[in-house]
């Protein structure tokens, strides 16, 4: 009898372990997207909103920039890509401009978000990218400023 107790014991514990572990794989999986707000103008109207992000998200997805992003990252080698433009390639689709609300002192303002996504798992690495993203962002952007 007492065999059959510590061997129930043992596939309890072996059961509890793997069962724990799953779920830890399930959240390192789970996408967490990774986004900068900026913020823009409130009088500035939807539709021109929309313009802007949709003008930004072509100016960010210039393949230059993409590969150029992907090459400083080393984003083949942490991505565990062949080359620097299967990495760029994967950094277009999952990149995102949107137009969205950001907290502020003063309330909600709107702005427009850009991003990338990404799981738990990769987190420092989405990190990288939407700091590197958000310098190239700056460079866009720099001649616009008054309009937004």
């Amino acid at each position: 009898m007492q065999r059959w107790i510590a061997l129930a014991v043992v596939v309890l514990l072996l059961v509890t372990g793997g069962a724990g572990f799953g779920l830890w794989k399930y959240k390192q999986n789970k996408p967490h997207p990774i986004w900068v707000p900026l913020q823009i103008n409130r009088e500035l109207p939807e539709d021109k909103r929309q313009a802007v992000a949709d003008d930004l998200s072509t100016k960010l997805r210039d393949k230059k920039i993409l590969l150029q992003i992907s090459k400083e990252l080393r984003l083949a080698e942490k991505m565990d890509l062949p080359t620097s433009e299967a990495a760029a390639a994967e950094l277009d689709k999952r990149l995102f401009v949107e137009v969205g609300e950001a907290d502020s002192p003063m309330g909600k303002v709107p702005s427009i978000n850009v991003g990338f996504r990404g799981t738990a798992r990769e987190k420092p690495l989405t990190e990288q990218i939407v700091k590197r993203l958000t310098q190239e962002v700056g460079k866009i952007i720099k001649p616009q400023r008054s309009e937004l």
